[in-house]
């Protein structure tokens, strides 16, 4: 661990500094009575300017740190061109594999999407980052120029994985050129900026885009889609990717509708009105006039459509958060996680139905729902939803009211029975269908997963009260949930306990 002997300004006479664990021991020069005059006696200016201002000890400890970080740099280059081979050779031997398995029981699965989850479950890297690395492993002649680049260290993955992204829809033969262009050094010889490398990748991607823009539109339109998650301080934030011209003409319809609610007297910022009325077309299609609702808190969001119907929020909340005893976070399945407050709030909303979701104290699993257990209904579904929370499979996080219901010993010879069904998302459904995993129950519950190469993974039913079990949800001061200097003491709108 470095740690500083002595210091003193680099105006006094002495500097001694001494760094452990690095590898570096400098002692300084002591000749600082030109510390203000630059050399040769000029002030400031000329070829020595500044240069009494320096400790030579210093920059001599700055460029040797420097040098190693630039080392290590290389070496973890190396190291990644390492792992993109490895993928590569496992993406060989697993498409072998899978040929085997379709001839059995063909389903729409692809050996990229095999040893994507392969990757993702033993390592925890995302498969979306996995997918990209194999993409670059299954194309070592059209992306040779990347590959010896990484085996010799002078580009690292992240930006190798840039160029295959850009590059994707470029013919094979512009590619060594281009990308000798784009990894090429600064006009100073250094190592080129992320910035001088972005733009050269948009530049030579244009020119060399030989394939026309009408099919590149196309595949980029191929891949619009809408997405949100939940932020902090109980927010959230979506995503649309649509062309160009739709999204456009959302912002300025939204736009023209907030200034026209300005103009007619609304308080709210443009920015705000922009965030309420784009939500309320998206929720319910119209934006009759109304004036703006203030939630619980006093806070300004929406209230355009009064009369509309309230839209459907799945929001997990314990007992003990209900009742003021738990400042536990509240889940809102397959988004995220809100305050007990916000949750508190969310539940007692005018339109709120409740639903009663029995667990065990211990596992926090789900024991039943308040409708029939065993009975081929509906009901059953929502039971084993309940039960698993997520997907089944591991490492996937795909909530369960959007997955599949399959049969864990399959139809005839395994029953239809709540304990014999899970949830699966329906790219591990395939999988599984596949006999890309083989599959079994274990003890406690678990569902044994074991991969093509061998790997054994078990997953377990959702533990719904995991949240009170995480450090400082306990209970809350008295009164619950007030602000610090609240000088009422209380909050109108936590409901009382019950």
């Amino acid at each position: 661990m470095p740690f500083l002997d002595t210091w003193r300004s680099p105006f006094e006479p002495v500097v001694h500094l001494s760094f452990t664990g690095t590898g570096l021991a400098f002692r300084p020069r002591q000749d600082t009575q030109d510390a203000h005059e630059g050399q040769d006696g000029q002030d400031g200016c000329g070829p020595g300017a500044g240069e009494g201002l320096r400790s030579p000890s210093l920059d001599e400890a700055a460029d040797a740190v420097l040098a190693q970080i630039e080392r290590l740099e290389v070496q973890k280059a190396r190291l990644e061109a390492g792992i993109v081979d490895a993928y590569a050779a496992l993406h060989t031997i697993e498409e072998q594999q899978l040929a085997r398995l379709v001839t059995r029981a063909p389903v729409p699965l692809t050996a990229e999407q095999v040893v994507t989850q392969e990757i993702a479950c033993a390592t925890g890297v995302g498969a979306a980052e996995v997918a990209r690395r194999l993409e670059l492993a299954r194309a070592p002649w059209r992306h040779r120029v990347l590959r010896e680049r990484l085996r010799a260290g002078t580009v690292g993955l992240y930006r190798a994985l840039q160029v295959v992204a850009e590059t994707r829809l470029l013919a094979d033969e512009v590619l060594p050129e281009l990308e000798a262009t784009v990894l090429a050094p600064a006009p100073d010889g250094s190592v080129a900026s992320q910035r001088l490398f972005a733009t050269r990748l948009r530049r030579c991607v244009r020119s060399a885009d030989s394939r026309g823009e009408q099919q590149r539109r196309r595949w980029a339109a191929g891949r619009r889609t809408a997405y949100g998650r939940i932020i902090e301080d109980g927010m959230g934030t979506f995503t649309v990717v649509a062309t160009a011209e739709r999204v456009v003409g959302v912002l300025d319809r939204v736009d023209a509708l907030a200034r026209s609610a300005r103009a007619a007297g609304d308080e709210r910022t443009l920015e705000q009105l922009r965030s309420d009325l784009l939500c309320d077309l998206a929720l319910f299609g119209v934006v009759p006039a109304g004036s703006a609702a203030a939630d619980g808190d006093g806070l300004t969001c929406g209230g355009l459509l009064a009369e509309a119907p309230p839209a459907v929020v799945r929001i997990v909340v314990p007992f003990e958060v209900a009742a003021g005893l738990s400042d536990a976070a509240c889940e809102i399945p397959g988004h995220g996680w809100v305050t007990a407050r916000h949750a508190r709030r969310i539940m007692t909303a005018p339109g709120s139905v409740w639903q009663r979701l029995a667990v065990e104290v211990d596992s926090g699993r789900a024991l039943e729902l308040s409708t029939e257990r065993y009975a081929p209904t509906p009901a059953m579904v929502e039971h084993v939803r309940a039960v698993d929370g997520v997907c089944r499979a591991p490492g996937c996080q795909v909530p369960a009211q959007r997955c599949d219901l399959d049969h864990l010993v399959p139809w005839p010879r395994g029953e239809t029975r709540v304990s014999n069904f899970e949830s699966l998302s329906r790219g591990c459904h395939n999988g599984k269908t596949a006999g890309v995993w083989t599959v079994c129950r274990v003890g406690d519950d678990g569902i044994s997963w074991t991969s093509l190469a061998g790997r054994e993974y078990i997953t377990y039913p959702k533990d719904w009260r995991e949240a009170l079990r995480d450090p400082g949800t306990g209970p809350p001061d008295d009164p619950p949930d007030d602000p610090p200097d609240d000088p009422h003491g209380t909050s109108a709108d936590d409901p009382p306990p019950f």
